[in-house]
């Protein structure tokens, strides 16, 4: 079934050096509330958060929210098409973000796209934790 997002969440993207504290990356993540995104979607447990700003060319950034070793990492696909149409990876470890990920091509009115996220050890590892949403 595919899920309307309609409830606006906040976020701002700031980068935090490697080795943050927890309380750091905390208190990072909760000042993203200050920009507009209209897709926010975390790893199952939390460890990394996508975020999708439509009304900044169809934007695609990823954060990563642990220090679990795992590499953050998200996807945009146009389900109508069956394209992915952009990428994105953190792995500069906790409180880093990947951002100016554009979606390419654009998605029509009508399309559906899905944002998947989820953490992996290493380039070629095994995805873990992961979700999606769909818009």
């Amino acid at each position: 079934m595919k899920r309307r997002i309609s409830a606006v969440a906040l976020a701002t993207l700031m980068l935090l050096p490697v080795g943050a504290t927890a309380a750091q990356a905390s208190a990072i993540k909760a000042e993203r509330t200050a920009a507009l995104y209209e897709i926010v979607v975390e790893t199952t447990n939390g460890s990394a958060t996508a975020y999708l700003d439509v009304y900044n060319a169809w934007e695609l950034s990823v954060c990563d929210d642990a220090k679990d070793g795992y590499r953050a990492k998200a996807e945009m696909k146009n389900l109508t098409t069956g394209r992915i149409i952009a990428r994105a990876e953190a792995a500069g470890g906790v409180g880093t973000c990947d951002k100016n990920n554009y979606a390419y091509p654009t998605p029509s009115v009508n399309d559906t796209v899905r944002v998947t996220v989820w953490v992996q050890d290493g380039t070629n590892g095994s995805r873990r934790n992961t979700d999606y949403q769909d818009y």
